[in-house]
């Protein structure tokens, strides 16, 4: 998938860490509970599915934390799984974080290592496009992002270790789930780099990288060079949002 590069500065007054910001981003976010925990179950599933302990797909789901490359690497697993190409997954599916780090520095640069560096390890992009959004109506608040996060972080996490100890085979609906997740969480991530028709030269260019790499690589490879074509094209044309 192509990104949007975002360099566009959000308003905001000095930044602060508040706990009504952590309430009315926790309370917008409790959806995100269910639907996180949802698709956390068939993570859990899935890696119980490809013979991995109870520890370690915990452990992916607390450590890696994302969703994306999580989905990704799965479908990249072997009886001797390819380390290195699944490091390189990781790091292409979530180098969009690095052009979300720099946003949310315009939002909370002042606030001190400390406080900030906890909460971004708990990041996602549903947490972020919120925060971004209520710092355009209220005072740059981190308690929002941290409070809009947390459900998020718990159903993932919860909903793997949930799914991995409930009496669930892993075939059937629950395989194809599996299948589908990486497709799925990038279609959640359209909506926010759309930025009318200038996305329209990245996608096509991602879109027809990967189907002509297809023929030769794996899918998943071929999904990750696809968006890097396209992603590099908004970087050199200096593409915003």
């Amino acid at each position: 998938m192509a990104m949007t590069i975002i360099t566009e500065s959000v308003k905001a007054a000095k930044a602060r860490f508040s706990r009504p910001g952590f309430v009315r981003g926790f309370v917008k976010a409790l959806p995100f509970l269910l639907s996180n925990g949802v698709a956390g179950v068939v993570m859990g599933v899935a890696y119980r599915g490809v013979g991995l302990g109870f520890v370690p797909a915990v452990l992916f789901s607390v450590l890696v934390y994302s969703a994306t490359a999580q989905a990704v690497t799965l479908g990249m697993w072997a009886a001797i799984p390819p380390t290195v190409p699944m490091v390189v997954a990781c790091i292409a599916t979530n180098a969009r974080y690095l052009v979300m780090g720099a946003h949310l520095h315009q939002l909370f640069g002042k606030l001190r290592k400390r406080i900030i560096l906890p909460i971004l390890f708990l990041l996602a992009d549903a947490s972020w496009l919120m925060t971004t959004a209520d710092a355009q109506k209220n005072e740059a608040d981190a308690g929002y992002l941290l409070g809009a996060s947390t459900p998020m972080a718990i159903g993932w996490m919860g909903g793997t270790a949930l799914g991995y100890s409930l009496p669930l085979k892993p075939g059937g609906p629950f395989a194809v789930a599996a299948a589908l997740l990486p497709a799925a969480f990038i279609v959640t991530l359209l909506p926010s780099q759309w930025c009318g028709r200038r996305s329209i030269l990245p996608w096509l260019a991602s879109a027809g990288t990967a189907l002509l790499v297809s023929h030769f690589m794996a899918p998943n490879w071929a999904m990750l060079i696809g968006g890097a074509v396209g992603t590099g094209l908004s970087l050199m044309r200096g593409d915003h949002a």
